[in-house]
């Protein structure tokens, strides 16, 4: 696929998802019960705390890899930027951390998911404090020097320029700024012939992974040091199978099962930080 193809593509799937309330079947974690819980605590996902702070609308559509909140290291009165803020399940959670002296923007390209997401801040009594901003990641049109705190939860992968969005990154963050991010990398060597038919398609989570130690280099030439792991968590194949078609079966065509075979075990969930000098 060509670039503009790729973004037309995502939003459509993203926008279908958030029109028709999330589909039949979760790709992610938050709606995965009964396992939900001890998924949660053990790999960096939401607990049911944070949950009962969230309408039922973003729980319904979270579609992340992570919880950037719970390692993002939030104060009082910080502005923070979500990179892909979906229907707003982080920026309700980053709200509460930050308080109303702060500020979080969410930013997402899918129109109908800023809808979803006004909606569920509107539920949360967080208006005060969110505001929303409809833009492609790799052109934000936010100021310089904005944001204390940059995060995103497993949406940079499904970007065709990685090194765009964290130039992005990097520019509107204030000196000493950081970033906390989840997302999906390959953590072994794929066949080229694999790897190009996912991108044919633009496979879910798989179609815009790419190798771990190139994500991270793209990071550190961006500006930012100090790059930390805070976790990973190798996909089993089941979540494997589901990620390769998020949002969802409905919207997203799934690979071959021997594409997915060859893709087992290499595949890889981080959540990371980094600060801006």
């Amino acid at each position: 696929m060509e670039t503009e193809e790729i973004k037309r593509t995502v939003k459509g799937r993203y926008g279908e998802c958030a029109e028709t309330g999330g589909g039949e079947k979760s790709c992610c974690c938050p709606n995965a019960a009964p396992t939900c819980a001890s998924f949660a605590t053990e790999h960096g996902l939401y607990g049911q705390e944070e949950l009962s702070l969230v309408p039922q609308v973003a729980r319904t559509l979270s579609k992340g890899c992570g919880n950037p909140t719970g390692f993002a290291d939030l104060r009082s009165d910080e502005v923070v930027v979500d990179l892909g803020c979906g229907a707003g399940i982080d920026i309700i959670l980053a709200a509460h951390k930050i308080g109303p002296g702060g500020k979080v923007i969410g930013v997402d390209f899918s129109a109908k998911m800023i809808e979803r997401a006004q909606q569920a801040v509107a539920e949360a009594r967080l208006t005060d404090t969110i505001e929303f901003h409809v833009a492609d990641l790799e052109r934000l049109e936010l100021p310089d020097v904005l944001a204390d705190v940059v995060m995103s939860n497993c949406v940079i992968n499904l970007c065709p320029d990685k090194v765009a969005v964290y130039r992005e990154a990097f520019r509107i963050l204030k000196s000493g700024g950081r970033i906390a991010i989840s997302d999906v990398v390959f953590t072994g060597t794929i066949d080229p012939k694999v790897q190009e038919r996912f991108r044919s398609t633009w496979a879910g989570c798989l179609g815009g992974s790419i190798n771990e130690e190139d994500y991270f280099e793209i990071i550190r030439k961006a500006g930012f040091r100090q790059v930390e792991i805070v976790s990973r968590h190798p996909l089993s194949p089941e979540e494997l199978e589901a990620m390769a078609c998020c949002p969802g079966p409905e919207f997203t065509p799934a690979p071959e099962k021997e594409d997915l075979a060859v893709a087992r075990g290499k595949v890889t969930s981080i959540k990371f930080t980094a600060i801006k000098p």
